[in-house]
């Protein structure tokens, strides 16, 4: 199989970005890249921090685990990108990383949030512990949370204080650019210290809050799926949700997605026996039935969500999955909800 096809291949072209001698790289650490490629949801974070510390002096860059928070872009962690992309608040994010980061990644890394008195602690946890710093590791996982929010907030998404478990190194300029001077090492946690008034800092425009309990229960089952179910259909399926809202979303779309030709995506679909246009008529569907019995959401405006261009091509497709309109599936949904 070629490398671009293989479920770690992105992260490979992130060093590439990041100045990395990807060949000086592989002879380097051949076992700890070859993992990464294959097993890049599980890898664990002795050879994660191994690969990004050989990163760091391949590139000279000794703030490299930083760095790859500016390299990846939030769609490259997929369902997981997608959950935190439709963070209403940071409190909305720091739960998200909390509930789905050990699930996107499972291999003994996590995040943990603590609220005391007026101050609410953000923790990067390893199930494990030794004598292996987790330095660029650490810096990635704890360097997402102000890097992400900063655009969004400007100056308070600088931490209080940030403490890490590490030793000082030599330069602190890119630590102090991430989360501020008040540092402290060698510390019992990796951890950013905010005010409890950050949590309630909008970091997107309004969402309707059913609307985002939908994305997200819709989600989760998805994520969970995959770890159980890591099928084409399911990647697909993810794929399909995760593009819901886009009109022309086709087959063609998805090959590139898994860095595929067409024609082999086409016979991989076939072996399967997955229909492309099915599968995605039937999350399209679900999710409309969803958003027509929990949201008050006008038809237009879901027809735009579940990827129609306008409510007229919406409608004639619900008619044809459930024979009957939109608002009639509405009113015979509500009709039949338990009296409370």
């Amino acid at each position: 199989m070629k490398i671009k096809n293989l479920p770690g291949a992105w992260m490979l072209e992130t060093f590439r970005r990041g100045g990395v001698d990807i060949d000086k790289l592989m002879k380097q650490l051949p076992d700890d890249v070859e993992l990464m490629l294959y097993e890049m949801d599980s890898i664990p974070p002795d050879n994660i921090d191994r690969l990004l510390k050989a990163c760091a002096d391949i590139s000279g860059n000794q703030d490299f685990g930083l760095t790859i928070n500016e390299l990846v872009d939030i769609t490259m962690y997929g369902l997981f990108g997608y959950i935190l992309l439709h963070s209403n608040t940071v409190e909305d994010l720091l739960n998200s990383l909390v509930r789905y980061h050990s699930v996107h990644h499972n291999a003994g890394i996590f995040y943990n949030l603590i609220c005391e008195d007026h101050i609410v602690k953000i923790q990067f946890c390893y199930h494990q512990t030794n004598c292996l710093s987790h330095r660029h590791t650490t810096d990635w996982g704890l360097g997402f949370i102000p890097y992400f929010i900063k655009p969004l907030l400007g100056n308070i998404a600088q931490p209080i204080s940030a403490c890490f478990t590490y030793d000082a190194p030599p330069s602190l300029r890119g630590l102090h650019h991430y989360f501020g001077t008040n540092l402290e090492f060698n510390q019992v946690h990796n951890e950013l210290i905010y005010p409890c008034s950050i949590l309630k800092q909008r970091i997107t425009e309004k969402t309707d809050p059913v609307l985002l309990k939908i994305l997200r229960e819709e989600a989760d089952k998805l994520l969970l799926e995959q770890k159980k179910d890591n099928s084409l259909k399911k990647a697909i399926h993810i794929f399909i949700f995760e593009n819901i809202g886009v009109n022309k979303i086709n087959s063609s779309d998805a090959a590139k997605t898994f860095n595929l030709s067409l024609s082999t995506f086409k016979r991989k679909m076939a072996a399967e026996c997955i229909d492309f246009k099915k599968e995605k008529e039937s999350i399209r569907n679900v999710m409309a039935k969803q958003l027509l019995s929990r949201t008050t959401l006008p038809v237009s405006e879901i027809a735009e969500k579940t990827g129609f261009s306008n409510a007229s091509s919406f409608t004639r497709f619900f008619i044809r999955c459930n024979r009957q309109n939109p608002l009639q599936f509405r009113n015979s949904s509500r009709l039949n909800e338990p009296k409370r």
